[in-house]
């Protein structure tokens, strides 16, 4: 234990034992208090001196509850200081500097109350702060709060001091509720800005007008845009791999012709050795036409199905109502079919 410790645990215990006078036993209680609490401060000065600040301020704060005097309450703001509670120490600091000393030893009253105002004065550099600010909605319309506690008026545009830490603000305007989480340090000073989505004129806090259930009706959206929009794509595909068939058919016709003319035969089995390379390259493009044409038919196929069947958007007449005709696919009925070398599309109107 540190000479200055030792010294202020026995300045508690004095003052604790000078409780003798009328004055102090009118101010303190009865004797069976009196003595609770020197017992319990002086626990809660050894545990502090300890290292156990925890259960320093446990102790601390039912010592000085039983018995309001400076030499307790100081204690009480060192255990709360190093347990983090900045805010909550400078206000018992604040409690014992306004504290009366004419409770036990005076002197040693008073110098409890110099060391908390000399402390109060370095503690406050170290506690940090937020300022809150609101976004698209008037401030007056919002309910502010910091961790669950209220914030009033004009105060949202102060700094409020927090212990350091995590802290949750949030803002609550109708049925809308935002909040940001904001974390700070010792001695630092941050902003929290509540951004609310701007609501149409005359909304507040998005409760709105009643809904009659009459709406403008430009138009009715059935989801046949996206399904066209399919269509095109699928028929632009399949027109590609048409062509595709087309092309390649020809490639392999040439390179058949070619290979006939040279003399190759059964598969080229017959073929001189110096077209092996025409024969591999023969062999290796001729499906592709059969391919490209069955995969173009059945995209186009498709493509034109999606296009005569899906309605095209329909536009609401008076009163919304919408014509059946416009409705109706162009189709009742399309067949696709594809063979060995055809591909076929029927339908009925």
């Amino acid at each position: 234990m540190t000479v200055r410790g030792l010294t202020w645990l026995v300045a508690v215990a004095l003052t604790l034992f000078t409780f003798g006078s009328g004055r102090a036993l009118a101010q303190s209680g009865d004797e069976a208090s009196r003595a609770e609490a020197r017992k319990i401060g002086y626990a809660g000065v050894e545990a502090f001196q300890a290292g156990d600040f925890s259960t320093a301020r446990d102790r601390l704060e039912t010592a000085y509850q039983l018995l309001k005097v400076p030499s307790l309450g100081l204690w009480s703001a060192r255990a709360l200081a190093k347990l983090g509670k900045l805010v909550e120490a400078d206000a018992r600091y604040l409690e014992v500097i306004k504290l009366p000393t004419s409770v036990g030893d005076e002197a040693i009253q008073e110098q409890a109350r110099q060391d908390a105002g000399s402390e109060r004065g370095a503690l406050s550099r170290r506690i940090p702060s937020i300022t809150v600010r609101v976004q698209g909605a008037p401030i007056g319309e919002v309910a502010v709060t910091i961790d669950d506690a209220a914030l009033v008026g004009s105060a949202l545009a102060e700094n409020h001091l927090v212990n350091p830490g995590r802290h949750k603000i949030e803002g609550v305007r109708g049925t809308a509720r935002v909040h940001v989480d904001v974390t700070v340090a010792e001695g630092e000073q941050k902003e929290a800005t509540l951004s609310f989505v701007p609501t149409a004129a005359g909304d507040s806090g998005g409760a709105g007008s009643p809904d009659t259930g009459q709406h403008p009706q430009p138009g009715v959206s059935t989801g046949g845009d996206s399904m066209r929009t399919l269509g095109w794509v699928a028929l632009s595909a399949g027109g590609a791999g048409l062509a595709v068939g087309v092309v390649t058919a020809l490639i392999v016709r040439s390179k058949k012709n070619h290979l006939d003319g040279v003399g190759c035969g059964d598969g080229g089995q017959m073929c001189p050795a110096s077209e092996a390379g025409n024969v591999s390259s023969y062999n290796s493009w001729r499906p592709v036409p059969t391919i490209s044409l069955a995969a173009g038919a059945l995209l186009a196929g498709a493509g034109a199905y999606l296009l005569l069947t899906t309605p095209a958007p329909v536009e609401a007449g008076p009163g919304g109502a919408t014509s059946a005709s416009r409705r109706r696919p162009l189709l009742g009925n399309v067949r696709i079919a594809i063979g060995p070398g055809e591909a076929l599309l029927s339908g009925e109107f």
